[in-house]
């Protein structure tokens, strides 16, 4: 995103309007994937603390209400993949100016990317793997064991192969319809899913490709490419459904991919603590007891609990002068 944006300031200095669409879906897309993914990471590790991920000395509680509104920030996030864009033909570049901020959002980009096609109009940038579809529609993948997934070579061509052939479908939908307006409103929600599939594919490819260059520190690109290949076929195992119905992979090699991702978590797992360390948040700044670095959980937790306002005395105010009363009351009915 720092390169497109500093590529697109450049040219809109040079009166250059060309990768405006693009700039704009993929900010979009990034955006509602990754607030998303986000917010239900903060709901999933207050679920796997189980009752203490709801005590507010946990930092959870106010971690989740603070985030949240995220998804719904500058565009909710199912809008924010499927916002209609303007038609730019025929409109002078002040009045293009004037609308970019409602236009071009992913799904349109893609449908409108995709019709561009027919007209010999290749696509660059994050979309350029459209421009090879025949060969992502016809593609098989190469897999015939676990460790085939390893490759990046694969990986990358099954999210290509899926996001293009998604992407193709919904175009082909949406073109039985009498108006594209129709069309969006009837396929939205397989829109959705090829927009997905399109920001899955742009971080996934980003990842790969920043894992080619030199990353220095002993071991650390071999954790990165670990956490690279945990990443891709965990999406790839949340959306079989997509890579099977698709053709992009068989049953059989996603029942592959499942069995080397149970590989790579062993070989994380030990390490996952140093990896979420490398963070270097404080303990001030995480405000969690069970985040601490010490990771003297329950002593911290013993010492939140003594904070409480009802624990200032051993016997809580009200207790001689309300409970006991009623307690004695059927004690004594009790024994009548």
């Amino acid at each position: 995103m720092k390169w497109l944006y500093t590529d697109v300031s450049k040219r809109l200095q040079a009166n250059d309007f060309s990768t405006l669409p693009e700039v704009h879906a993929c900010a979009a897309g990034l955006k509602s994937i990754t607030t998303s993914a986000t917010a239900d990471a903060i709901e999933e590790c207050r679920k796997l603390c189980g009752g203490h991920g709801y005590l507010s000395c946990s930092g959870l509680p106010e971690l989740f209400a603070v985030y949240i509104p995220n998804c719904t920030y500058e565009g909710d996030n199912i809008v924010m993949l499927l916002q209609d864009e303007l038609c730019y033909s025929g409109l002078d570049v002040s009045v293009k100016y004037e609308y970019i901020s409602d236009t071009d959002m992913v799904a349109r980009f893609l449908m409108k990317t995709i019709s561009r096609l027919v007209s010999g109009k290749m696509p660059v940038g994050t979309a350029a793997y459209l421009g090879r579809v025949e060969h992502l529609m016809q593609c098989h993948c190469e897999v015939q064991r676990a460790e085939d997934w390893l490759k990046h070579s694969i990986i990358l061509e099954a999210f290509e192969a899926r996001s293009n052939r998604m992407s193709i479908a919904c175009a082909e939908s949406l073109s039985r319809f009498s108006t594209p307006e129709e069309g969006f409103g009837e396929i939205s929600a397989d829109l959705v899913e090829a927009a997905v599939a399109h920001c899955q594919l742009i971080i996934v490819s980003k990842f790969i490709e920043k894992l080619q260059q030199d990353i220095p520190g002993k071991g650390v690109k071999t954790q990165l490419e670990n956490l690279c290949n945990v990443y891709a076929l965990s999406l790839l195992h949340k959306h079989l459904g997509d890579f099977v119905s698709t053709g992009c992979i068989t049953p059989k090699q996603g029942a592959l991919a499942n069995e080397q991702l149970r590989s790579l978590y062993s070989q994380v797992r030990p390490n996952a603590i140093a990896l979420v360390d490398a963070f270097n948040h404080t303990d001030h700044y995480l405000g969690s007891v069970l985040g601490c670095y010490d990771g003297n959980v329950y002593q911290k937790l013993y010492e939140e609990a003594w904070k409480s306002p009802l624990n200032d005395t051993v016997v809580p105010d009200g207790y001689d002068e309300y409970i006991r009363p009623l307690l004695k009351q059927h004690f004594r009915t009790a024994r009548l």
